[in-house]
């Protein structure tokens, strides 16, 4: 379904500063697969996804997405395909449209062009169904501007919004990190939820141990731009976080 072979980045090349951010990264991905990825600051996680989103190129390697080769594809045209969710709420959303204006939009991904084409009386029934399931009560605030909302509903809407025209492939840059707890739980439920039902391919980046084995099938540990551990989903559920944190101490 996914296929990354030999992806390479460099930052800075032929300075004093120049330094591998991904060095030769292969990854494969079955549908339906689930990954969580560890590391620490600066092993190449956020950069792994930039290659695949196609907001940085890659220097070399081969991108293959459900057998279509976007190696050299801008992100516009990959923006068809993935959907991708931010650490920052802020990101992802436009604060001055109102909420249904912001789902108009994300339900128009690569379907119909232009705002006022893209809201149609039949959505309304369909956006509103949408927004009840997330159990915010952001159904009944349609008309309202995102930028009134909190970072939680916010977060929700544009998991929503990335998710109401299930791609191929869901990207989650840390997209908990800056809720409270209570909120960050909320949110990844979910996430959860809304990938089962859709059965969404997924890359998660996150630093909490407990959640890179609770959820997904498979867990990922990245080191200095490479991938240096694999867990599979019977690996997972054998292992412990205390044990995970020795695992991730060694690399």
């Amino acid at each position: 379904m996914l296929d990354l072979k030999d992806v390479s980045i460099t930052f800075y090349p032929n300075t004093i500063n120049e330094r591998k951010a991904l060095d030769h990264v292969s990854l494969h991905l079955d549908p339906g697969d689930f990954v969580c990825i560890l590391g620490s600051n600066g092993a190449g996680k956020s950069t792994l996804l930039n290659a695949i989103s196609g907001s940085l190129m890659m220097d070399e390697g081969t991108l293959i997405l459900d057998g279509m080769n976007l190696s050299r594809q801008p992100e516009y045209v990959r923006s068809r395909y993935m959907g991708r969710l931010f650490q920052d709420p802020m990101r992802g959303t436009a604060p001055d449209m109102t909420i249904v204006e912001n789902l108009g939009l994300a339900y128009s991904r690569g379907k119909r062009k232009g705002l006022n084409k893209a809201i149609r009386k039949k959505d309304y029934a369909f956006f509103r169904e949408r927004l009840a399931e997330l159990g915010l009560g952001l159904e009944d605030r349609m008309q309202q501007p995102v930028g009134l909302l909190s970072g939680g509903q916010r977060q929700a809407l544009a998991l929503l919004m990335a998710t109401i025209v299930p791609p191929k492939l869901l990207l989650l840059d840390e997209h908990t990190a800056a809720l409270d707890p209570k909120t960050a739980t909320s949110v990844m439920d979910l996430t959860e939820k809304i990938i089962q039902e859709h059965q969404i391919t997924t890359i998660m980046i996150t630093h909490n141990l407990k959640q890179s084995l609770v959820y997904g099938n498979k867990t990922l540990i990245m080191n200095e731009g490479r991938i240096v551990a694999w867990l599979n989903e019977e690996e997972k559920k054998r292992m412990t976080p205390t044990q995970l944190l020795e695992m991730y101490d060694l690399v």
